[in-house]
């Protein structure tokens, strides 16, 4: 016969068993990403394929909104531009040439000419005309351009890979955002979806930051996959001296019962139920009501309660525990 003293503590065992089972069903273990984010990034890389990327899509779409050839004739000549001039039969008026600050240039037999300003056609004219008659009869003169110097952009940011890259770009002409990010060599892989234009109002010699840019200068916020999407209008004209800044995406993790657990870009807008859903949508055992989200302050990660319509914020985790009942 067992002692009765020895049949007491078993119930209290089998409960304190279940309890703890309970817990660990309820609050799935956060996995381990601290100190790891390329090797995170690498084990995430297969299951997020399905979310194409702002690179992908720039790559694909871009060529559409190309804009018609620009005619060289057409280009207006500024500071610094270099040129070649050439006056048919009459190989000793070759020159390249460098307009000054001023916009002027010196050339043989009509001096100081003053091309800041003029089309390439109409310094053509201008040299004709000064020429004909008095030094050369009916000449011929063709004007290209060597160097497109006067007008250009800065890119910095999530721009490029193995090749070009950030740094300064011209303008040849009447060119879009979608032309000069095409320039720098398309979009990097860790590229955001927000692409910040900062307009001086007065002529800068470097780029100009967000920190940088002054209470006159114009700030102008562009959503890069809606302009990809078809939004025309936010495919703006680039003008001399703006600084263009390609951000670069932030990122969310969605682990527990979804479909395709990973890492995934942040796009600004995204709520819990959209995290999830981007994760490929919750399966048959998820709990999806005792949804959480563990986010970093000061340095330590906490637990939060939220709901479906709750912001993402960048780094968040999302975890979607599962369902026993």
């Amino acid at each position: 016969m067992i002692p009765k003293q020895n049949i007491k503590p078993l119930p209290y065992f089998f409960l304190t068993l279940f309890l703890l089972l309970l817990s660990a069903c309820f609050y799935p273990t956060i996995p381990k990403i601290d100190g790891e984010p390329e090797k995170a990034a690498e084990q995430t890389s297969t299951s997020a394929s399905h979310e194409e990327g702002i690179k992908d899509i720039f790559q694909k779409k871009a060529p559409v909104f190309a804009s018609p050839p620009q005619k060289e004739k057409e280009y207006e000549i500024g500071p610094e531009d270099v040129l070649e001039i050439q006056v048919w039969d009459h190989d000793d008026l070759t020159r390249e040439i460098y307009v000054s600050r001023e916009g002027v240039f010196s050339y043989p037999l009509i001096g100081t000419v003053r091309a800041g300003g003029l089309s390439i056609e109409q310094l053509e004219q201008e040299i004709t005309n000064r020429l004909s008659g008095k030094y050369i009869i009916d000449p011929q003169v063709s004007v290209t351009v060597k160097g497109y110097k006067s007008k250009r952009v800065f890119v910095l940011g999530e721009v490029g890979g193995s090749e070009k890259g950030p740094g300064t770009y011209p303008l040849t002409g009447k060119t879009t955002l979608i032309e000069v990010l095409t320039l720098a060599g398309g979009l990097s892989k860790d590229a955001g979806s927000e692409v910040i234009v900062i307009r001086p109002k007065n002529i800068k010699e470097n780029p100009v930051t967000l920190e940088q840019a002054g209470k006159e200068d114009r700030v102008i916020r562009i959503n890069l996959r809606k302009l990809l999407e078809g939004d025309n209008s936010q495919n703006i004209y680039l003008e001399p001296n703006d600084t263009v800044f390609v951000s670069k995406a932030a990122y969310f993790f969605v682990y527990g019962e979804v479909k395709t657990p990973g890492r995934y870009n942040l796009e600004k807008g995204t709520t819990v139920l959209k995290a999830i859903t981007t994760a490929g949508g919750a399966t048959e055992k998820a709990a999806v009501n005792r949804t959480k989200v563990v986010r970093e302050k000061e340095g330590r990660k906490t637990e939060i309660n939220i709901t479906m319509t709750d912001p993402i914020e960048p780094e968040d985790i999302v975890m979607v525990p599962e369902s026993f009942f």
